[in-house]
């Protein structure tokens, strides 16, 4: 017996004395480090100071980075583990690490976390006016804005205006200046919106990292612990940490007469008129933006009351009249390449449907009238004609807006599809000092197509009259299931008037 006493009693001492050794070597290998003197290379030889201070490094880093790990992990769950605008859950720690959110029913009631919240940011700040979009314009003021449109430049300016006299006269009625001010206004709002929704959540998962380090730096030297964590959702940021066991120990009644103890004023007006602080909130923000629309509608005339509102007008039907003088080299099976020309003249009318996808471009279809006559004469050869037909014309106009004026030129593009409906002809060909003579007229076949792509440049004004000159670009027609070459490229053209309503 006295003998296991004794080796019990050499051992413990044998443990004691390692220890205080081994601190003593981490205090003298310390200042020890990177130093090459006498001192120092005797205690790097009893102490083994590079070995020690690796392993020290090593736990201290594998320690950090399960620090780090837990973090990681509880700041995950936080951001999804609630889905009100307060949360209350139990977080369990083993030894010192993030182990798991206990689920099951809340551990505080509804009214202590609202409490909690409101002594948290009862000091809001209030919100900020908004821009309101203006009441919709009417069509007519619509189609008139659209004749005069309101460039950066004039928006960029203290006092924008408008230069010409016509735009004037339609700013005062219809307030075109305004309605732009307040389309950019709402873009950028909406962009501020994008922006500020993007930092939110960004922001709230800054601050997810921030609360888990602060809930586990509560367990950091715990063996096991659960702690009970009330915390804003939104605002990832904590309203109250405490142990699990204290607040089962803690009776309810207390804490909420506490609380209602310390804000009565509050709780009253929250019970009593639910709905007053939100009409409160948002009355300032509506006054300011309802200057816009007051100032409309005081300077907005009676007929333009009383029009239901519609979309910005960008459908316009009208007329078309052109004038042809094209260079024909046949008709039908008829080939004339060389006669010269005596006329050669077509009148073209019709009706015209244009719709515009912005300022720039705008497509447009038809339904035209065609008649064309044309003589041509040579030492063997005479030919007069004329023939009506039926046009469907198919085209591209890509404007250049100038800013505030009224005038656009433009380039455009077309296909125009003929359908040959009556002919007059009278031919006369010599041949072996006799002259052959035929003359008649009679319906075209139904086989009988004319195309036509062409090129123009043009001037367009306030979307309503347009004035363009054409060239010929190609042709061919269908004839007797054959092509055949219709009018000359280079020489061929033609004069379009436009009149849209």
């Amino acid at each position: 017996m006295r003998n296991n006493i004794q080796a019990i009693f050499a051992l413990v001492l044998l443990l004691t004395v390692s220890l205080f050794a081994q601190n003593m070597c981490i205090e003298l290998c310390t200042p020890c480090q990177n130093k090459k003197d006498q001192t120092c290379k005797k205690v790097d030889k009893r102490c083994h100071c590079t070995a020690l201070l690796d392993s020290i490094s090593a736990a201290q880093a594998s320690k950090e980075a399960a620090f780090a790990e837990s973090i990681n992990r509880l700041s995950n769950e936080l951001l999804q583990t609630c889905d009100e605008k307060v949360c209350a859950r139990n977080i369990a720690f083993e030894n010192g690490q993030f182990k798991e959110i206990k689920l099951g029913s809340s551990p505080v009631s509804n009214k202590t976390m609202q409490s909690l919240y409101e002594t948290k940011f009862s000091s809001t700040q209030p919100e900020m006016s908004r821009i309101e979009p203006l009441p919709p314009m009417t069509e007519e003021c619509s189609g008139f804005c659209g004749d005069c449109p309101v460039t950066d430049k004039m928006l960029k300016a203290k006092q924008p205006k408008f230069k010409d006299k016509f735009c004037k006269k339609i700013e005062q009625s219809c307030k075109c200046i305004d309605y732009a001010i307040n389309k950019k206004q709402l873009e950028e709002q909406a962009k501020a919106d994008s922006v500020a929704e993007f930092d939110r959540k960004l922001q709230r998962i800054e601050n997810s990292s921030v609360l888990a380090k602060q809930i586990q730096e509560h367990c950091s030297n715990d063996s096991a612990c659960t702690l009970t964590v009330v915390f804003a959702n939104s605002e990832m940021t904590a309203l109250d940490i405490q142990r699990a066991k204290e607040i089962v120990e803690k009776k309810p009644e207390p804490i909420e007469a506490a609380i209602v103890k310390e804000k009565p004023v509050e709780e009253k007006t929250i019970e009593e008129k639910p709905v007053k602080p939100q009409e409160d909130a948002t009355t300032p923000s509506v006054q300011k933006n309802n200057i816009w629309i007051n100032y409309y509608e005081a300077n907005q005339s009676s007929s333009s009351q009383n029009t239901e509102p519609n979309k910005s007008r960008s459908s316009f039907f009208g007329l078309a009249l052109a004038f042809e003088f094209p260079e024909s080299r046949s008709f039908n099976d008829i080939y004339f390449y060389s006669a010269p020309q005596n006329y050669d003249f077509g009148i073209n009318a019709g009706f015209l449907f244009r719709s515009y996808f912005n300022e720039v471009v705008s497509f447009n279809i038809g339904l035209n009238a065609i008649y064309h006559i044309a003589e041509y004469e040579q030492e063997s050869f005479y030919i007069q004609y004329s023939t009506i037909m039926a046009e469907i014309p198919l085209g591209f106009r890509f404007g250049i807006p100038l800013g505030p004026l009224p005038i656009s030129p433009f380039i455009s593009t077309s296909f125009h599809i003929r359908k040959p409906i009556y002919h007059w002809i009278d031919l006369e060909v010599g041949r072996y000092y006799s002259w052959i003579e035929e003359s008649g007229d009679g319906a075209a076949a139904i086989d009988e197509w004319e195309f036509v792509p062409l090129l123009g440049v043009g001037l367009e004004l306030s979307r309503h009259f347009a004035f363009e000159f054409q060239w010929y670009i190609g042709s061919f027609s269908i004839y007797d299931g054959g092509f055949h070459k219709t009018y000359d490229y280079g020489s061929s053209w033609r004069l379009k008037f436009e009149a849209m309503f």
